[in-house]
């Protein structure tokens, strides 16, 4: 199954939140319902967090600062992680999909091959789209 990737500063936008343009959207979707959606998920996480590296500079005792930038990734991954299903599901709302179709996809996966499930939804939806 073949969709138009991001370029490296449309995902950047992406993973900090930012709406792709339509052409991304089966993409997207792909993207949020893939059997390495979990992985995804971290992936933009830890680029939300690169700046806690900057804590790095502030003045004191050098394990105070490491310190500093473990606390917040710890605390920062254990809220994203815990609200991971609710952030992807808000992330394909603001793309146009319906409520509920990561989930759907995922579950209706476990039968059957993933990828022809997305591009049916993909295909559908920018049916619906237009």
């Amino acid at each position: 199954m073949h969709f138009q990737r991001p370029g490296p500063l449309r995902w950047l936008w992406y993973a900090i939140g930012g709406t792709l343009p339509d052409r991304y959207r089966p993409w997207v979707l792909w993207d949020l319902t893939a059997r390495t959606w979990v992985w995804r998920h971290f992936a933009r996480v830890m680029v939300l967090f690169s700046p806690l590296w900057l804590l790095l500079f502030v003045p004191g005792p050098l394990s105070l600062r490491f310190s500093m930038v473990a606390a917040g990734y710890v605390t920062g991954l254990y809220f994203s992680l815990s609200f991971m299903e609710d952030a992807c599901e808000r992330r394909l709302i603001k793309h146009g999909y319906p409520i509920g179709l990561n989930r759907r996809i995922r579950e209706e996966a476990e039968t059957g091959d993933r990828s022809e499930i997305v591009a049916l939804y993909a295909a559908y939806h920018q049916d619906r789209s237009d």
